[in-house]
């Protein structure tokens, strides 16, 4: 048990750091967006990157801070029939729910990106939106190291859970 209290407290800072760290982005995105309705509306000149820049960074906070959330409990649920349950048959709905759409849904989303971004490295895929065309294929990896990360941290949460529901719904330590 000890081992699996490590694992999830390790797991838990990688999630901790990633949200942590790609909060910094946030500022940056909203400079980006206030540069460009400056340029285009009070200079009548509208930048050739922020278009870009503003859908890469907005993406980039959303799949680096997934595990972040999910680590916290931060997700939006309806609680109109779950919090009615005891502590036991909620870990029942969330081991079954995380180990029959959890676990595949987000597998198959990191490997699907994983191919994307490869497919993007080796084609030397840019965007076509703007005329600013930068390589996709690091802004790919990211969004890949993201599903990775939220597929890391739900195995870690799972094996709490499986953990918590042996004791009878009490906190495993």
């Amino acid at each position: 048990m000890r081992v699996l209290q490590k694992f999830y407290e390790k797991v838990g800072l990688i999630s901790d750091w990633s949200g942590k760290g790609v909060s910094i982005l946030v500022p940056a995105l909203i400079l980006s967006v206030v540069i460009e309705v400056f340029a285009r509306y009070a200079l009548n000149s509208p930048t050739i990157w922020s278009y870009t820049v503003s859908y890469m960074m907005g993406t980039v906070i959303i799949a680096l801070g997934m595990c972040y959330v999910y680590y916290h409990h931060a997700n939006v649920r309806v609680d109109i029939f779950y919090a009615r349950l005891s502590r036991k048959w909620q870990l029942v709905i969330d081991t079954s729910l995380t180990a029959f759409l959890f676990f595949p849904l987000v597998f198959m989303l990191t490997k699907v990106w994983a191919q994307d971004t490869w497919h993007s490295y080796l084609c030397g895929d840019v965007p076509t939106q703007g005329i600013w065309y930068p390589p996709l294929w690091p802004f790919k990896a990211l969004i890949t190291i993201g599903f990775a990360l939220l597929l890391l941290q739900g195995f870690a949460m799972f094996l709490k859970d499986i953990a918590s529901l042996s004791k009878g719904g009490e906190e495993p330590w």
